[in-house]
């Protein structure tokens, strides 16, 4: 068979940003229910494949590849290097663009203008434009069939011809290089093995819960999956043949008094082991809920342990994966007990040393671990055996995306340079199957004052997984930053449906109160909540009506109140309130106090709303030098957004 039999037998490559995957999926179905075969390396990675090598031997093989076009693929280094190789293997490329976006010279140069196909104008008619141009490109088609013939690449001088050649040289020198590194060293005994996951279903045990309960239960766990490209549930009967290992998920409801008991089994078939399994308990009034409740909690541990599973190049026996299934339960998909979380991951590395996700989930929980109050010795422990482990991991696997981000949360907190290179790195990595990678970088762009910015790359977390509550809350609190209300309440309302928790909305009124300005509805909330320690609550309480009352001799003293409080209690409210109430230097102090205790995140507070006088002061570019934020701006040139503004303080003239 020639090359090019090959390529006319095989699928259509299909390239994509990591957070245009579900729109990327949705192309790659959209086509092959129209007869055209795709790859895409989020659904047709082998479990234990190398990601790369897998990626080179896909285009090699395919006769086309069709390019998912968005500002993420514009800006997508990953995408540039496929278009390398795509050149050097003549593979013509289709162009679908997601987003009305203009190529970067790097694409116009590879692309003519007439093979884009504009999806966002109309999806399925682009898609049978796009499908007539592949069915011309696998039939050898050489002319024009009506109007959607695929133009020939205008003509290159011989300078241009010579770059490409030069880059596609190297560029070969160093897939030859990866590729025979990865025949050295992989492991002998690598073995594919299925990740879907089969649902059993759930028994009632008590005859009066709904005969349907059991039923909704199933279908909520099948839209959990729906849009997911590694892991996969089924409702087939019985397990697939074969000796790979074969997960099934099931368990039992049931009533008990008040309470609704719902446990949730996940087993190995294959050897009838359980791997995890966990009591849910919820207010029976809450029935109708439970489902999704249920699915969502057991969705997403699912997805955390048998993702990082997928990473290892043989199934994973199951006492490793009891341990790593009760590192993802302790890390917080199910409960957040940080400690135990990192000792079961020091258990899964320990029994698979090889294991690169073991070492990074070892950094995930350290970095967690970091949370909890401890002794600045303890502190500096934990953080250095967070970096040694994900420099473990990435040694082992360097496309570990969850290694590469969870570093930058473990180096030197004011090097935000470097934990943005980190970061930038685990964007072009191996996607996350929970879109966090895009998360983590939101985070970090709203720590450095680009809050608009962050909104693109939450966005992009959501649309890989809606089921995530901070992700949702991460979304929608910036939005109501940057003063779009409405658009964040269904994030904010989605946040607190997933949580499950009865008081989350009010808890998030109360948090928000300094972006929002509702400060009497978060005053009213307060007096009815028990479980705020005494000495908060009333000095919450007491800012709160001073802002309400717009009395200045009320603030001073509701000010007084809030910076006497004790060290525990100096969180993201009480110090984002003292700037409402116009204490801004010591919101500002408050600020650096936070970061000195080793609080996460806390740079971010500098650009609610409610500091905006605490930015006018002159202590505050002090104060952003001090935190590695004058050196940010100036070293990326990236300014935060409050310098487009009317009224931009000083600083901005400097940066």
């Amino acid at each position: 068979m020639t090359t090019e039999q090959r390529r006319a037998a095989g699928p259509v490559f299909v390239s994509y940003a990591t957070s245009d995957r579900k729109q990327a999926l949705a192309l790659c179905k959209a086509l092959e229910r129209r007869g055209t075969k795709c790859w895409i390396s989020c659904r047709d990675v082998e479990p234990g494949e190398n990601y790369q090598e897998a990626i080179v031997r896909a285009i090699r093989g395919a006769p086309a590849m069709v390019l998912v076009f968005s500002d993420a693929a514009n800006n997508s280094d990953e995408i540039k290097k496929e278009l390398s190789l795509v050149s050097r293997h003549r593979i013509p490329v289709m162009a679908v663009r997601i987003e009305d976006v203009e190529p970067s010279d790097a694409f116009a140069y590879e692309l003519s203008t007439r093979q884009w196909i504009d999806a966002f104008e109309g999806w399925d008619k682009s898609i049978d434009s796009l499908n007539r141009r592949l069915e011309q490109i696998s039939c050898g088609s050489q002319g024009p069939a009506g109007g959607d013939s695929v133009p020939p690449r205008p003509a290159r001088t011989a300078a241009h011809r010579k770059a490409p050649m030069v880059v596609a040289a190297v560029l070969a020198l160093v897939v030859a290089a990866g590729l025979a590194a990865w025949l050295l060293l992989r492991p002998a005994d690598a073995a594919a093995h299925s990740m879907q996951v089969r649902l059993t279903g759930f028994e009632r045990l008590s005859p009066e819960l709904p005969e349907t309960i059991g039923q909704a239960l199933s279908e909520e766990f099948l839209a959990a999956f729906s849009d997911e490209g590694v892991i996969s549930v089924s409702t087939a009967t019985q397990a697939p043949g074969g000796t790979d290992p074969a997960y099934a998920l099931g368990g039992t409801i049931r009533r008990d008094g008040d309470r609704i008991r719902v446990i949730a089994r996940l087993t190995n078939e294959r050897s009838g082991t359980t791997l995890w399994s966990h009591n849910f308990t919820y207010a029976a009034d809450q029935l109708s809920r439970v489902p999704r409740r249920v699915a969502v909690a057991a969705g997403n541990l699912v997805r955390c342990g048998l993702f990082g599973a997928t990473t290892y190049p043989r199934a994973l026996p199951d006492p490793i994966l009891i341990n790593y299934f009760q590192y993802c339960h302790n890390v917080g998909e199910v409960e957040f007990e940080p400690t135990k979380a990192l000792d079961f991951a020091d258990k899964t590395v320990a029994a698979a040393p090889d294991f690169s996700w073991g070492w990074s989930a070892v950094a995930k929980a350290a970095m967690n671990t970091t949370q909890i109050k401890q002794s600045p010795a303890q502190m500096a422990a934990v953080r250095a055996q967070g970096r040694q482990a994900s420099d473990k991991a990435i040694g082992l696997d360097p496309t570990n995306s969850e290694a590469l981000a969870f570093k930058s949360y473990l180096i030197d907190a004011r090097d935000l340079v470097g934990r943005e290179a980190l970061l930038r790195q685990s964007l072009d990595a191996r996607p996350l199957p929970c879109g966090c990678e895009h998360h983590f970088y939101g985070n970090l762009l709203e720590e450095v004052g680009r809050t608009a910015e962050a909104i693109i790359e939450f966005r992009r977390s959501t649309d890989v997984l809606a089921l995530k509550s901070g992700s949702q809350l991460s979304l929608g609190e910036a939005l109501l930053i940057v003063g779009r209300p409405d658009e964040a309440k269904k994030h904010l309302d989605a946040a607190a449906d997933l949580a499950g928790r009865p008081n989350y909305a009010d808890e998030k009124v109360v948090a928000t109160a300094p972006i929002t300005g509702q400060y009497a509805a978060a005053a009213a909330i307060l007096k009815k909540q028990s479980d705020v320690p005494a000495p908060l609550g009333s000095a919450l309480v007491a800012a709160f009506h001073a802002l309400v009352a717009n009395d200045q001799v009320a603030k001073a003293a509701a000010a007084a109140r809030l910076v006497s409080l004790p060290e525990e209690f100096q969180g993201r409210l009480p110090v984002t309130l003292l700037g409402a109430l116009g204490a801004n230097r010591e919101a500002l102090a408050g600020i650096e106090a936070a970061e000195r205790a080793g609080r996460s995140g806390v740079r971010k507070w500098l650009f609610y709303p409610s500091m905006a006088g605490a930015r006018a002061e002159p202590e505050f570019a002090a104060v952003a030098e001090r935190l590695g934020l004058i050196h940010y701006w100036r070293k990326t040139g990236k300014r935060p957004d409050f310098c487009s503004a009317a009224n931009a303080p000083p600083l901005c003239r400097t940066i």
